[in-house]
């Protein structure tokens, strides 16, 4: 059955790849932009400003909601509150322009985006939809917007959280950090290389937003990860191979991160080995289950 979407933070990677999948299937796709566009299903909004065009949610039985701003800039004192703020304004934004509707005019489905840095660093602990959450920066963004996001229940919504691990695809993501440094040769493992990273390919991420969409019966916190995490040095190992360059140089010491990068260095050396038994027991088919095979192929897009 074909139905109407309405997506936040549309032109990013993972929403240009959702938008995509999509209008495959046939759905009619919206999207709510902080710019002007000249696209008919483009829409402006301003959520700093709590701002909206009540017109983007006309006739949407589906929200898929991406928008916030990157955690790859340097985590300044300035930098951090639009962290925060651009997730909250945005979901607050959304809560106010649902509950303008009448009521058998809303809405029933929120897919939201969370993310798996609301965990604590372990060396070997796989985490889960249940897990405790940390303390510390990530932690308190993750927390604070997921209690805005969920609030959007209490408008009789169906509300979903995607915790999203380290995403691969050919327009950003780690890949558009890490690229430019192995191409040249310079890839090397990160602290102690020990640290799990939880991947997954842009599609299959894609594929599990459209899957907890098209299934009414789920709702709450999943993990948005591929099937299996990986460690940082085998990791890098891989993207090496991949580009046909070595790897050689010793691990950067977690101290010279940390001094180059401040405490954003904190995305290079956590380790969240995450759960996909959720994934494993909906049958979901990864399209990229293996890390090479991934690799290659957005490799050979570029």
């Amino acid at each position: 059955m074909k139905q109407n979407f309405l997506i936040t933070g549309g032109s990013g990677m993972i929403g240009s790849e959702i938008i995509n999948q999509l209008q495959q299937k046939g759905h009619k796709v919206k999207n709510l932009s902080t710019r002007e566009h000249s696209d008919p299903n483009t829409f402006l909004w301003n959520p700093s400003k709590f701002e909206y065009d009540i017109q983007a949610f006309e006739n949407v039985n589906h929200i898929i909601h991406l928008a916030g701003s990157s955690i790859s800039k340097r985590w300044t004192k300035k930098n951090k509150k639009n962290i925060l703020n651009s997730r909250i304004q945005s979901t607050v934004t959304l809560f106010k322009a649902i509950e303008s509707l009448p009521k058998d005019k809303r809405p029933r489905h929120l897919i939201s985006a969370s993310a798996i840095g609301i965990y604590p660093s372990h060396p070997s602990k796989i985490y889960t939809e249940t897990d405790e959450a940390d303390t510390d920066f990530l932690a308190d963004v993750v927390l604070k917007w997921e209690k805005e996001i969920f609030k959007i229940s209490s408008l009789d919504m169906r509300v979903c959280c995607l915790r999203i691990g380290l995403v691969l695809g050919d327009n950003g993501g780690i890949l558009s950090t890490l690229l430019p440094f192995f191409k040249f040769g310079l890839g090397s493992p990160l602290g102690t290389g020990k640290q799990w990273m939880p991947w997954i390919h842009v599609s299959d991420l894609s594929r599990q937003f459209i899957h907890l969409s098209e299934n009414n019966m789920y709702k709450g916190i999943f993990l948005g990860v591929g099937k299996e995490s990986i460690s940082n040095n085998d990791f890098g190992k891989i993207l090496a191979k991949s580009l046909r360059r070595p790897y050689f140089i010793p691990p950067i010491p977690a101290f010279f991160l940390y001094m180059i990068l401040g405490s954003k260095a904190k995305l290079a050396l956590m380790s969240t080995r995450c759960s996909s038994d959720f994934w494993k027991n909906q049958n979901f088919k990864y399209d990229y289950p293996n890390l090479e095979d991934a690799l290659n192929h957005l490799i050979a897009t570029k």
